[in-house]
């Protein structure tokens, strides 16, 4: 009777330490087309020149490009101007793609979290345009 008991014990221990996740990043990792952000590290390098403009982030997708513009300080004062001249210089670096800006804080949190996804190739070809498009709906209003 003990044998069994401690049989089982063992049993249930080793399949308890086996988890889904492990198998899911892999998943991920082997079947993922990876989503290129080229168009991005460009805008990011672009804006980031910019004086009034403190940090850039950046993702792409298909000829997309949404940008976030951290502007602190007195700064924020011409946010209207920082974007629009951002935009333009944009949209002469970049030409092939269409530029999205925004000084939004959440517009900041949305594309962070998706770049660390894209980074870690813990997200898919269909969730990028998911986040995406949501990038894009809240950037409109």
């Amino acid at each position: 009777m003990k044998k069994i008991l401690i049989f089982l014990l063992v049993l249930h221990i080793l399949t308890a330490c086996q988890t889904a996740e492990e198998g899911s990043v892999e998943k991920f990792a082997t079947t993922n087309e990876t989503v290129s952000q080229d168009l991005a590290e460009k805008a990011e390098e672009t804006v980031e020149v910019l004086q009034r403009v403190e940090q850039a982030e950046a993702v792409s997708f298909n000829d997309d490009v949404y940008v976030y513009l951290n502007v602190t300080g007195f700064d924020r004062f011409f946010l209207k101007d920082i974007r629009s001249q951002a935009e333009k210089k944009l949209k002469t670096s970049l030409p092939e793609g269409k530029v999205h800006v925004s000084t939004d804080k959440k517009i900041e949190m949305e594309i962070k979290e998706l770049k660390q996804k894209l980074g870690a190739k813990q997200i898919t070809k269909k969730n990028v345009e998911k986040d995406t498009k949501k990038i894009k709906k809240d950037m409109e209003g």
